[in-house]
């Protein structure tokens, strides 16, 4: 699996490429993000042109540049992006296959596309999504869950959402969720959840904002070491161990879910 790191400081950029990160993000979606998100236990970023800089410098890391939605100015930002050496453009908030394909026109082959189903709209014309040429697809479960009208971040995993959109995409380049370290993750054991993307397909993930919160003191190579080896060991399970994992961890879903 993949990592991928938000941007914070040149120092923990490098750190991150001597730990084996896979590419850092440099995140400029801010355009209603405060009005969209409010009430939300939500991160906004607002990285700059120099942070790009900054970050491309940093490690020799791959760099992902997250636009504003194509409505909300990220047209005019990808050019930007691509002058400042942005190797990967992400596009956020899409509400349909049909803006996926304006913005994969945009980039033009110019850099390597992901996109993120954040949208109630997007993720039910997944089918139609699934035949474009993007690269990688991540599905975003905060704004998925404002979008349709949700208070409760894992009702997409609980209705069998996720699990379709996986089931639509198999084959591809996709991921959901959060990484943090081996022991972390609240209320759900993030060793759960990664026996759940090794069940679904994924094949890339985001270092949550709670990584770096828990990794602090910690020696970052040997806690993404201990990450990359419980994938392999999820990755090795026989059919009976994951079935038996999907029912542990649905059952917690359950525990957790909020009651009407």
């Amino acid at each position: 699996m993949d990592l991928l790191l938000f941007y914070t400081t040149a120092d923990f950029a490098r750190r991150a490429a001597e730990a084996g990160v896979a590419g850092l993000i440099v995140d400029w979606e801010n355009q209603d993000k405060h009005a969209r998100q409010a009430g939300h236990d939500t991160e906004i970023n607002r990285h700059t042109a120099a942070d790009l800089d900054a970050a491309v410098a940093a490690g020799g890391l791959p760099v992902t540049v997250r636009v504003n939605g194509l409505a909300a100015g990220g047209g005019d930002e990808i050019a930007r992006a691509l002058d400042h050496g942005a190797t990967t453009i992400m596009l956020p908030m899409a509400r349909s296959a049909g803006e996926v394909e304006e913005f994969l026109a945009r980039v033009d082959g110019r850099a390597r596309t992901l996109v993120q189903i954040e949208t109630r709209e997007l993720a039910e014309d997944a089918a139609r999504l699934a035949r474009l040429p993007w690269d990688e697809v991540f599905i975003g479960l905060n704004d998925l869950m404002i979008s349709r009208g949700g208070r409760w971040l894992w009702e997409p995993l609980w209705d069998g959402t996720v699990e379709r959109l996986c089931g639509d995409l198999a084959g591809r380049r996709h991921g959901f969720g959060g990484v943090t370290v081996i022991g972390g993750g609240q209320p759900l054991r993030f060793t759960d959840l990664l026996r759940e993307y090794a069940r679904l397909g994924s094949s890339l993930c985001f270092l949550r904002r709670t990584f770096q919160r828990e990794a602090t003191g910690r020696d970052l190579g040997l806690e993404l070491a201990a990450v990359r080896a419980a994938w392999v060991a999820a990755r090795a399970r026989d059919a009976a161990a994951v079935e038996a994992d999907r029912r542990e961890f649905y059952a917690r879903l359950g525990e957790i879910r909020p009651r009407p």
